[in-house]
């Protein structure tokens, strides 16, 4: 197996790593502690999507509206990107056109021509010390016809957890949602909770914003920019061992909070327009202290 190259940067408190296949990012470890999850079974040959991290999901998501569209959540996802200079505050960034992936598989039932900047900003900890450090994850959707450009997206983002049945989402009470498990829509109470699989496509963003408990004394704040949604997915035990790159146990190490504009609440980008989905997670708390 051919290992790609691997991006990183770092500081006297965070390390970001990322591939430019997917221009996905990988692993956000803030003093020696993951925040984000990679499986440890990930190719990461370039031949498929990468298990973890934050996936890009463009232009559809899972197998779009009408339910027939591949590769699952669109070719962007395993699309070589050109890695660009950053620009103020970001310390990473990628550019891609729908030129670049029209030969592709999928390329084919792409919407209309679109141009595509994904850029990862870190933040500091705030001086009052009351918020941890922060990365700041961008996707800038570019409509250069004159129609307007009608998209799904999402950054399907793989948080880590010591055991997901001791972790809760809070935050998303009162958000009607479709859970795709059972077909039914419904209306959140309470915590979303693990244990069984997980599969909830959330239309709203929380309010102020979805928080991720991970049951270990530490919080992951999810700060949704430009989104329709939140999913919240996690495949619980009787699901993970059919992912080859889960693995049986997998699914208590992670819970995916997602942001994201999908269905009946997709992106819409005006001609000659661009607009922005984007996420801010912070970490707050210390789990090394547990």
């Amino acid at each position: 197996m051919t290992t790609m190259p691997l991006r990183e940067v770092r500081d006297e408190h965070t390390v970001l790593r990322a591939y430019d296949h997917g221009a996905t990012v990988v692993s956000w470890e803030v003093d020696g502690q993951p925040v984000l999850w990679l499986s440890p079974r990930a190719v990461v040959d370039g031949s498929t999507a990468i298990r973890g991290g934050v996936p890009l999901c463009f232009p559809w998501f899972g197998a779009g509206r009408s339910g027939d569209r591949s590769p699952s959540h669109g070719p962007v996802r395993t699309a070589t990107w050109r890695a660009v200079e950053p620009t103020g505050a970001e310390v990473m960034a990628w550019e891609l056109s729908s030129e670049e992936v029209a030969d592709t598989s999928g390329g084919d039932a792409l919407p209309g021509p679109f141009q595509l900047r994904y850029a990862a900003t870190r933040l500091a900890p705030d001086v009052s010390g009351q918020v941890g450090p922060g990365l700041h994850l961008a996707l800038t959707v570019h409509n250069p016809a004159t129609a307007p450009l009608e998209v799904e997206a999402a950054l399907h983002t793989y948080l880590v957890v010591p055991d997901s049945t001791k972790a809760q989402v809070l935050g998303l009470t009162g958000t009607p949602y479709l859970d795709k498990v059972t077909g039914e829509r419904a209306v959140q109470e309470g915590p979303v909770t693990f244990g069984a699989e997980v599969d909830r496509v959330l239309d709203g963003t929380g309010s102020p914003a979805p928080v991720l408990d991970r049951g270990d004394g530490s919080q992951v704040l999810v700060q949704h920019h430009g989104a329709t949604q939140t999913v919240v997915w996690n495949p619980g035990p009787d699901n993970a061992g059919q992912i080859r790159d889960v693995g049986a146990d997998g699914w208590r190490e992670f819970v995916c909070v997602e942001t994201a504009a999908t269905g009946d609440l997709p992106l819409v980008v005006s001609g000659g327009a661009s607009s922005v989905i984007a996420v801010t997670l912070i970490l707050r708390g210390d789990p090394s202290s547990r």
